[in-house]
């Protein structure tokens, strides 16, 4: 639909919102997100907490009930339960972009989350300058462009959906401090922009990395999560009907899990490699929405993990009834047992209604099913279906 991908590409090249308030050369805009919701039911987990070298019992039962969990946003372990709530998802940001005169700019993205109980913080900030027509330049911290959706994720006026899948966009570390080098250029009739980036992210008390050692019976004080010499290329290109963008990275990566009285975990140390390729096609009536990834680590099992992401939407005027599957896979090469793993799959489906210029209502449902067999000791998400409605705004 012509009216996402005006969106989209308008967030993809500036990095700045649609509208705003202007006084003398700083510009104020924002965007936000009022979202509730809730599981709708409990589940049952066979694996979790459970030690398979005892014999079941009472006190190390082979399965646990518990209520549906969903987890909206992994980074920040935004969850959602059978309570309405919400704390999961609502969000709200004021970008300053601040014009210096000859071609330098300096970005500042202030963020508010609920599941931060609202305390703000400075996600965003960097420098821009063009040095040229067809070449810009930047330092400071933003995201990092992993997925089609990444620089952009939280402003969910961009897409259709509550949010891009959050069994795709999981990861620990979702920001970095770097630099960028983007190179705009026309392909005959398409416009093209390719970016080169490098930097780094040290993420002390890693709240994602956190969870999951509590959720198997961890007692870390705290866990360090670090990615070094981040450093990959990503090509945009666009035409009348379509927007896609391939994207690699690689990195190293280490973690530091700080037990209580102040010791550090063994930890060995490995690297990874990023492919990507998403997009958007728009057939007038129908849009759709893609995104395909393969990470690699270079590790004693030959950690792959495999997802996608596809997408349909059905245009009429202010309603966009939408349909979305993505599927997430853990394979281990070079292990005798290559599959038995994480292995999840989300289905979801809703409707957005743009009832104001600047703002858009969503109900969606969300059915996660988790997959991972469960001797496998990796079926911790467990099933869930949730409902979330909501609304997001810019301004």
């Amino acid at each position: 639909m012509k009216y996402f991908k005006r969106t989209l590409s308008t967030l993809l090249v500036s990095s700045t919102l649609i509208s705003g308030y202007v006084c003398a050369d700083v510009k104020i805009s924002g965007f936000g997100s009022i979202v509730a919701g809730r599981t709708l039911d409990d589940v049952t987990l066979d694996n979790v907490g459970y030690d398979w070298s005892q014999p079941p019992s009472a006190a190390n039962p082979p399965s646990i009930t518990r209520e549906q969990i969903l987890t909206a946003d992994f980074y920040d372990v935004g969850q959602y339960n059978n309570d309405f709530s919400f704390r999961p998802e609502t969000v709200f940001a004021l970008q300053i972009v601040a014009d210096m005169g000859e071609n330098l700019k300096v970005t500042g993205q202030l963020v508010a989350k609920g599941v931060d109980d609202f305390s703000p913080e400075f996600d965003w900030y960097y420098l821009t300058y063009q040095a040229t027509d067809e070449l810009t330049l930047m330092a400071g911290r933003r995201n990092i462009p992993m997925y089609y959706f990444s620089e952009f994720s939280e402003v969910g006026y961009a897409y259709p959906w509550m949010r891009p899948p959050s069994n795709l966009y999981w990861w620990q570390v979702t920001q970095f401090n770097g630099v960028h080098a983007m190179y705009d250029f026309s392909l005959g009739d398409f416009s093209n922009t390719i970016s080169f980036f490098y930097g780094n992210e040290y993420s002390n008390d890693n709240k994602e990395m956190k969870y999951y050692d509590e959720l198997y019976g961890g007692t870390a004080r705290s866990v360090n999560e670090f990615w070094t010499d981040i450093m990959g290329m990503n090509w945009n290109l666009s035409g009348d009907f379509f927007d896609v963008r391939f994207v690699y990275f690689q990195n190293d990566r280490d973690r530091e899990v700080i037990a209580q009285d102040g010791s550090i975990g063994d930890y060995t140390p490995f690297s990874q490699k990023f492919l990507g390729f998403g997009g958007t096609v728009d057939l007038a009536m129908f849009t759709f929405l893609f995104d395909w990834n393969l990470v690699t680590y270079d590790d004693a099992n030959g950690t792959e993990f495999p997802t996608y992401l596809i997408s349909a939407v059905y245009n009429m005027d202010e309603l966009h009834p939408f349909i979305s599957y993505s599927k997430a896979d853990h394979k281990r090469e070079k292990r005798t047992n290559t599959e038995d793993y994480e292995e999840h799959y989300m289905l979801s489906y809703g409707i957005r209604y743009d009832f104001h210029p600047s703002a858009s209502f969503k109900i969606q449902y969300d059915k996660f099913v988790d997959e991972a067999v469960p001797e496998s000791g990796w079926r911790y998400h467990g099933d869930s279906d949730t409902v979330t409605i909501g609304v997001d705004f810019i301004f």
